[in-house]
């Protein structure tokens, strides 16, 4: 794989017609970031522990996890709450006091995601990834 950047045209110049909107850029550059969908459709089940979403999502290693979890808390979709019911800004503690939830703007994600599930369902991209539809209410499968 290069390092090679396509050059890219001015924020206010599209390409023979179109362009992609800012605001899609920057919701896929979080939203579009292995694992990070996958964590935020966990939490909008509900608040879990950092054990608790290692064993939701298979594949991903705790040290994924705690960078997923850091990126989701800036973009401030998630929050680390204490069982004091103060919340925190560092994501690396798997104590049992500590619960990871949804700010109101990752709630907010809750129709986009069920819009999307339901959009899979219609394009069989369970049958496009080669693998049998997710088991459970709403476990996503994922393309590998």
């Amino acid at each position: 794989m290069s390092g090679h950047v396509s050059e890219r045209p001015a924020p206010d110049e599209s390409v023979e017609g179109f362009s992609c909107e800012a605001q899609f850029t920057d919701v896929f550059r979080v939203l579009g970031k292995r694992w990070n969908g996958m964590i935020i459709v966990a939490l909008l089940h509900r608040p879990a522990r950092f054990s608790e979403l290692a064993r939701a999502i298979p594949g991903i290693t705790d040290g994924l996890l705690t960078d997923r979890l850091r990126e989701l808390t800036a973009a401030r979709l998630v929050e680390r709450h204490l069982a004091g019911g103060s919340t925190g800004s560092s994501a690396g503690s798997s104590t049992g006091a500590v619960l990871y939830r949804l700010t109101p703007a990752g709630e907010d994600l809750r129709d986009a995601f069920q819009e999307l599930r339901a959009w899979a369902d219609r394009n069989n991209i369970s049958e496009l990834c080669g693998q049998e539809p997710a088991a459970g209410a709403g476990g996503p499968g994922a393309c590998r």
